[in-house]
């Protein structure tokens, strides 16, 4: 953000389902002379651009505040989504707060903690909630004239966002898919695909990353040097008899119980705990282990399974996992 002027004060981000109650606010911010963007008060303005990239631009760099309306309705939509991740994109970029929650219910929408202060609309007419919006404008418009200068040498590049679309070979989007990008410097950024197959990513900092994809009913996927400066569509291959993980620091494989934790030894190669799960029949832990080599785990039911590390570096590592060893 290099320029201290905004075309607009607020912008309202909500799901059509609670559009009479926000088209209130708009209408009340407006007689009040506020600048907001409200998608019908844009109708001509939006006709025949691409909103996808519109948008964006918008809720990124081109008001002072966005009120999330946050409710069921809105985290199910694809729109909604869109526009919360470019709000991210920016709120990550400032040291202040940009994305003002108003909330209708008490649903959990991703990156937004539950420690961060919201309107419970519960108990606020639209007249009530234009008027906090409001002062809160009005309040910081001379602050921040006077101080963004100061502010804009401070931060770093704009952020994009990267994304990333999981289907199979038929084309079926593939949900809850664990997705991981992790730099060379073993820094790493974390996902999870939506009902569309799509895992959005802030990028803050211009490196190559590998790409981890894994699921419980599809094989791991792994893709090294991806720039992420355009997005990416992955197809994925079902095998019934598999599935794949991806363990940060610790984590559970869902195909059988107790904790496993990999480690790097301090000399070379790798190392692996299994709390209260076998390695190889028995061995002494920590149970040295190589990349893309199998090795069975049984756990305290007599669950066996047969495990390969595909990927470990730093803590983060990618895993296949089956109950057949694999040939």
């Amino acid at each position: 953000m290099k320029n201290n002027s905004y075309e607009y004060d607020v912008a309202l981000s909500f799901a059509g389902e609670n559009r009479a109650y926000v088209e209130e606010v708009a209408n009340s911010l407006r007689i009040k002379g506020i600048k907001v963007f409200y998608d019908l008060f844009e109708e001509a303005n939006l006709w025949g651009k691409n909103l996808y990239e519109h948008l964006s631009e918008i809720y990124q760099s081109k008001a002072r505040y966005t009120v999330m309306f946050i409710s069921g309705f809105y985290n199910q939509k694809l729109w909604t989504n869109h526009e919360r991740v470019s709000m991210q994109a920016r709120a990550f970029q400032e040291s202040r707060e940009y994305i003002l929650p108003a909330r209708f219910d008490d649903t959990e929408i991703p990156g937004i903690l539950k420690t961060v202060g919201y309107i419970d609309l519960k108990d606020k007419t639209p007249e009530e909630l234009a008027t906090l919006i409001q002062k809160k404008v009005t309040k910081d418009q001379t602050f921040f004239r006077k101080k963004w200068s100061k502010l804009s040498t401070m931060v770093s590049a704009k952020p994009f966002i990267f994304s990333l679309k999981v289907s199979d070979e038929k084309g079926v989007n593939i949900k809850n898919a664990n997705v991981v990008l992790v730099a060379d410097n073993s820094t790493y950024l974390e996902g999870i695909t939506d009902e569309k197959g799509l895992a959005h990513f802030i990028i803050r900092t211009r490196k190559v990353y590998t790409v981890l994809i894994s699921h419980p009913e599809y094989p791991a996927v792994l893709f090294k040097e991806v720039n992420p400066k355009e997005d990416i569509a992955v197809t994925v291959e079902k095998n019934n008899s598999s599935g794949s993980a991806i363990i940060n620091k610790s984590g559970q494989i869902p195909a059988i119980s107790g904790k496993l934790e990999p480690l790097l030894k301090q000399t070379k190669g790798f190392e692996l705990y299994a709390d209260n799960i076998a390695i190889e029949g028995g061995k002494q832990q920590p149970y040295e282990f190589e990349l893309n080599k199998s090795i069975s785990l049984e756990d305290n039911g007599g669950n066996v399974i047969h495990l390969t590390f595909r990927f470990f570096q730093g803590r983060i590592a990618l895993v296949d996992y089956s109950k057949h060893k694999p040939l």
